[in-house]
C-alpha cells in the first residue's frame, strides 16, 4: 500500500489555498458589481414608474401613486403654485413604492433602513456616504409644473449636486410633472 509523502499533501493543500483565495477575491468584485448593477436598475425602474404614474393623469385616471395620491389634487396644487405640492406628492411617491425597492447596499444607515426611496429635502442626502444605494427624490416647484430629480449614488464617494452632476458615481433622471 502506497501513502502520500507530507510534501505532496502540503503541495495539495498550498494548490487548494490559492485558489480559495482567487475565488474569494474574484466573487467579491463579482458582488460589488451586482450592487452597482441592481442601484442603476433601481433608480430606472423608479425613474419609469413615476413618469408613468403622472402619464395617467393625461388619460384620465384619477388614483395614483398606488392609491396614495390623486391627479385632480396633484394638478390643483401646480396650478395654485402651491409650495408644498411638490413635497406633499414626493411623499405619495415615496408612500406608494414602499417595500417595493431595497438598496441594494443594505442599510448604511440605520435610521433609514433598507428601503430604497427616499426624499432628500426631508432626509438629507448627497454630500454622505451613507447615501451609498438610496434612491433620493429630490423635488423643485416650477412655473406650470414641478419637477422631479431621481438621483442614486452608485458608488463612493457620493457627493456632488444632483441637479447639475458631474459625479459619474450618481445615476440621475429628471421628471418633469404636468398638470
Amino acid at each position: 500500500m502506497k501513502a502520500f509523502t507530507l510534501i505532496e499533501l502540503l503541495v495539495v493543500v498550498a494548490i487548494i489555498g490559492i485558489l480559495a483565495a482567487i475565488g474569494v477575491n474574484t466573487f467579491s468584485g463579482f458582488q460589488e458589481k451586482a450592487k452597482i448593477s441592481a442601484a442603476k436598475k433601481n433608480n430606472a425602474n423608479i425613474c419609469k414608474w413615476v413618469l408613468a404614474e403622472s402619464y395617467k393623469c393625461h388619460i384620465g385616471i384619477e388614483d395614483i401613486l398606488n392609491g396614495q395620491d390623486t391627479c385632480s389634487s396633484i394638478s390643483a396644487g401646480i396650478n395654485n403654485g402651491s409650495p408644498t405640492i411638490d413635497d406633499k406628492t414626493v411623499i405619495s411617491i415615496i408612500d406608494g413604492l414602499k417595500g417595493k425597492f431595497k438598496n441594494p447596499f443594505g442599510a448604511n444607515y440605520s435610521r433609514w433602513g433598507d428601503q430604497a426611496v427616499k426624499q432628500k429635502v426631508i432626509q438629507g442626502g448627497w454630500n454622505n456616504d451613507r447615501d451609498l444605494g438610496y434612491t433620493m427624490l429630490d423635488p423643485k416647484n416650477e412655473v406650470g409644473y414641478f419637477k422631479i430629480n431621481v438621483s442614486t449614488c452608485t458608488k463612493l464617494p457620493c457627493n456632488g449636486d444632483t441637479w447639475n452632476n458631474t459625479n459619474d458615481n450618481i445615476a440621475v433622471c429628471l421628471i418633469k410633472w404636468y398638470p
